[in-house]
This record gives C-alpha cells, sequence and structure tokens, in this order.
C-alpha cells in the first residue's frame, strides 16, 4: 500500500492520507471546498464550491499521477438536494465526455458547514 500526500489539496483534518493506493486502485478522500492554503471554505454557492472541491479532487489525481478518465466511482454528499442541478453542471464541465459510476445522496452536517463533499475512487491498468 502506498499513502499520497497532495500538497496542493486542503489539508488533511483528521488522521487520514489524500489518497491510498492498493494495487492498480486509488481510494481517493473526501473532499471539500477548503482554499488549499487558508484552509476556509471557498464559495457562497453550489457551483462555487463544487469547482473548489473539484480542483481539490484534481490535485490528489495530480500528485498520484492520476487522470480524469482513471475515475472509475465518485460518491457526492449534498448538504441540499435543491443544490443537486448545480452540482451537476459543475460536474459535467469537469468530467467532460468521461463518465464514472456515481453515488450522489443528501446529507447534513458536513465539515465546516460545507454544501459539499466528494470522495473517488480510480484504477489504472
Amino acid at each position: 500500500m502506498e499513502f499520497i500526500h497532495a500538497s496542493k489539496a486542503c489539508a488533511s483534518v483528521g488522521p487520514y492520507s489524500h489518497a491510498v493506493k492498493a494495487g492498480n486502485t486509488y481510494y481517493l478522500s473526501g473532499q471539500v471546498p477548503f482554499h488549499p492554503v487558508s484552509g476556509v471554505v471557498v464559495g457562497a454557492n453550489m457551483a462555487e464550491q463544487a469547482a473548489q472541491t473539484l480542483t481539490n479532487l484534481k490535485a490528489v489525481l495530480d500528485e498520484a499521477g492520476l487522470k480524469i478518465t482513471d475515475l472509475v466511482k465518485t460518491t457526492v454528499f449534498l448538504a441540499n438536494w435543491g443544490d443537486f442541478e448545480a452540482f451537476n453542471e459543475v460536474y459535467g464541465n469537469f468530467l467532460g465526455d468521461h463518465r464514472p459510476a456515481r453515488v450522489c445522496v443528501e446529507t447534513s452536517n458536513l465539515a465546516g458547514g460545507c454544501l459539499i463533499e466528494m470522495d473517488a475512487i480510480c484504477f489504472v491498468e
């Protein structure tokens, strides 16, 4: 197993790694819209917070030497299901034509009062 720390993503707020490589599979920890330097939530609405969350996810992908097309599954937690369309638009633009499997659920009390959190699984042949 290899533990991956992404210096360009927001700092871990607990005893975990940004990602863990196990064989050809990578498990990426949940990312939220924290600014990677200040740790402050970026954005007041879903579109802004989703964009920063995906920026942080991309920083983890980059550190691990992965591409967006290596994503096989994402799990998305939204604080308000009413934000689904705004999230989906940002997410679709981020992925382009790539379409990994996805779970998207409404939840409450995300870290720091965030509107979104997302984790991912990647696979490299």
